[in-house]
């Protein structure tokens, strides 16, 4: 049952990745989330909202020239109410592994934290 719920927070996680849909990303993602990766040669610290609006503000990375790509690579259940994912989603030429801390509260699951990596996809 657990598991069910995690993978379908994470199915929409993939598809607001897919659509570059903020308002996904904020169902998904705790009011408290914060994202955190290295792009640019900068180190990223956003919160929710401030990931979805950058979301929001680019292309949509769906199309032929983009094809998509995702995968739930583990969920791993650290207590009864914590579980770290590792998944895989590809946005436009660039393949992310990301590592997302989800919690449930009031019976529903969150991303509260996500930390990024990129390599150009092949």
């Amino acid at each position: 049952m657990k598991h069910k719920a995690i993978e379908a927070v994470l199915q929409t996680y993939f598809d607001a990745a897919y659509e570059s849909d903020g308002d996904k990303f904020k169902e998904v993602f705790n009011d408290v989330a914060h994202i955190y990766g290295k792009a640019d040669g900068k180190v990223y610290d956003r919160t929710r909202d401030e990931f979805a609006d950058f979301v929001m503000a680019g292309s949509s990375p769906n199309g032929p020239d983009w094809p998509r790509q995702d995968e739930i690579l583990s969920i791993d259940f650290t207590s009864e109410h914590t579980a770290v994912a590792r998944v895989k989603v590809r946005v436009k030429d660039t393949l992310y592994t990301d590592i997302l801390s989800l919690i449930n509260i009031d019976n529903k699951w969150t991303i509260i934290a996500k930390v990024f990596a990129g390599a150009l996809a092949e």
